[in-house]
C-alpha cells in the first residue's frame, strides 16, 4: 500500500491559516484597542500617543501654556539639544516612567538649572547620579541617596502646599476604567531632614511628599514622583487637569523644552542606552510594505524548518527520568527533626529554604546569624522582598516575627505549624 499524499493537505491548511491571520489583521486594525500600560508600551507617556496612558493631552496643554513661548521637543540628544546654561526664557520638562541620562546630557541638565533655569521632572524614578548631586549638596558622603519610597493602592489623594486654594484630587490607576491596585512612589521624609532647602511642595495623603523643589545653584529642580497624573487618562478629569495646571504655575514663563529623549521603561532605569541608537528592525517594522515581507519570510523560514525537521528527525531514545535525590534528603532530615521533637531545627530549616527561594527567585540575599540563627534582614530588604512579590509588608513582618518567636524561645508544634502555614500562605500570593 502506497503512502498517502499529504503535500495538498499541507497548503490547503497553510492558506486558510494565511487567510485567517490577514482576515485578524485587517479587523484589528479597523479595530484599535486601547493599551492600558503605563510601563513597557511605546505608548506610556509618549506625547504624540491617544491612547490613555500617554502625554499628548499635556504636550498639547503645555505648548500654549505660555502665550508666545511655545514648546520645542528634544528628540535625540539632550547634550546638544538643550539650549545653553545662559539662554534666558527656558524651562526643562521631563515626564516619563523613567530616565536615562549619560554623563554629557546630566552635566547639560546640571549647568542649566544652575544657570537659574528651572527643570521640572515627572517619574517614578529619577537616575540615581543625578538625584545624588541634588541630595549630597545637603549631606555628607555617609548619608546615602536611597531612592524613592512606595506603597500599593487602588486610589490616592494628591494635595498642594501652594498655590493656596488648590482642591485635593483623587487619583488612580485604570485597567479598561476599572480602578486597580498601582504603586505610588514618593520622596522619602529623610530627604526633607536637617533644615535644609528642599521644600516639599504637595503630598499623597497627608504625609507622603510626592512633589519638591530642590535648589541647584542659581536654579531649582522640580520633582514630582507621580507621573501617572499628567498621563491622558488622568488629564480628562476636570479635577485632575486644575491640579496638573497648580503644578505647572510652579514654572517660570518661558520657552518649554520637553525632554523626548531620555524616556525609558523603569526597569531598564540602570543600563546602558540612549536615544540614538535605533535597531535596524524598528525602520523595517514601520514601514507596511517591508514589515509584510520580513513577517512573510519569517513565516517561510519556520515552515521550511518544520518540513526539513519532519523528514530528517531520527528516532530518539528514552532516557530514564532523571530523579532529585535531595527532596528524599530533605524528608530524612526532616523526619529524624520530628521524631526528635527538635521543633526549632525544623523551624530554621524552613527559614533557610525560604531565604533560599528569595534568593533564587528574587535575587534579594539575606542570611542567619551563625550560632544563634537570628535572622539578618532590614526594613530595606523587607521593603524590597515586599515590592517584588507583591505580597503585604505586613504579612512578611509577621513570618519574620514568628520565626524569631521559634529561635528566641522554645518553640512548640503549634508554632512550628503556624510558621510553616505562614510560608506556604506567602508562596500562594507571591507573584
Amino acid at each position: 500500500m502506497q503512502p498517502r499524499n499529504r503535500t495538498p493537505l499541507l497548503i490547503a491548511l497553510l492558506a486558510v491559516a494565511a487567510v485567517a491571520v490577514s482576515l485578524y489583521l485587517y479587523y484589528d486594525a479597523k479595530n484599535p484597542r486601547y493599551v492600558w500600560r503605563d510601563s513597557w508600551s511605546k505608548h506610556a507617556y509618549n506625547p504624540d500617543s491617544d491612547q490613555p496612558y500617554g502625554t499628548q493631552v499635556l504636550h498639547r496643554l503645555l505648548g500654549h501654556y505660555f502665550p508666545g513661548k511655545g514648546i520645542v521637543d528634544i528628540k535625540r540628544s539632550l547634550a546638544n539639544e538643550l539650549p545653553a546654561g545662559d539662554t534666558t526664557d527656558a524651562v526643562y520638562v521631563f515626564v516619563g516612567e523613567a530616565m536615562f541620562l549619560d554623563s554629557a546630557a546630566a552635566a547639560s541638565l546640571l549647568a542649566f538649572v544652575n544657570a537659574g533655569h528651572t527643570a521640572f521632572i515627572a517619574g517614578k524614578s529619577v537616575p540615581d547620579e543625578l538625584m545624588e548631586q541634588l541630595y549630597q549638596n545637603y549631606y555628607d558622603s555617609f548619608r546615602e541617596w536611597n531612592e524613592f519610597g512606595s506603597f500599593n493602592d487602588e486610589k490616592v489623594r494628591m494635595t498642594l502646599l501652594e498655590p493656596q486654594g488648590t482642591a485635593p484630587v483623587s487619583v488612580h490607576f485604570a485597567d479598561r476604567n476599572r480602578p486597580t491596585g498601582y504603586y505610588w512612589q514618593y520622596l522619602m521624609a529623610e530627604v526633607f531632614e536637617g533644615g535644609h532647602e528642599i521644600t516639599p511642595i504637595g503630598y499623597l495623603g497627608d504625609s507622603l511628599s510626592n512633589f519638591a523643589s530642590f535648589p541647584c545653584g542659581d536654579g531649582f529642580f522640580l520633582i514630582h514622583t507621580n507621573p501617572l497624573v499628567f498621563t491622558n487618562y488622568s488629564l480628562l478629569q476636570p479635577k485632575v487637569q486644575a491640579y496638573a495646571e497648580a503644578v505647572f504655575s510652579w514654572l517660570p514663563e518661558g520657552v518649554i523644552y520637553w525632554d523626548n529623549a531620555s524616556r525609558i521603561p523603569e526597569a531598564t532605569k540602570n543600563y546602558a542606552g540612549g536615544g540614538d541608537t535605533r535597531h535596524p528592525l524598528v525602520y523595517i517594522l514601520q514601514q507596511p510594505a517591508l514589515a509584510w515581507a520580513w513577517y512573510l519570510l519569517v513565516a517561510l523560514t519556520l515552515a521550511w524548518l518544520v518540513f526539513r525537521a519532519k523528514r530528517r528527525q531520527r528516532a530518539i531514545p528514552v532516557l530514564p527520568v532523571n530523579e532529585n535525590s535531595s527532596y528524599e534528603f530533605i524528608d530524612t532530615i526532616a523526619n529524624l527533626h520530628f521524631r526528635e521533637k527538635n521543633y526549632q531545627g525544623l523551624c530554621i530549616q524552613n527559614m533557610k529554604q525560604f531565604l533560599a527561594q528569595v534568593r533564587e527567585r528574587y535575587g534579594l540575599i539575606s542570611a542567619l546569624e551563625p550560632g544563634t540563627y537570628f535572622l539578618r534582614a532590614g526594613e530595606n530588604f523587607l521593603r524590597r522582598l515586599a515590592t517584588v512579590s507583591e505580597v503585604p509588608e505586613s504579612k512578611i513582618d509577621d513570618i519574620f516575627k514568628q520565626y524569631t518567636a521559634t529561635v528566641r524561645y522554645q518553640p512548640t508544634e503549634e508554632m512550628m505549624v503556624d510558621l510553616h502555614l505562614a510560608l506556604e500562605d506567602f508562596w500562594k500570593k507571591a507573584k
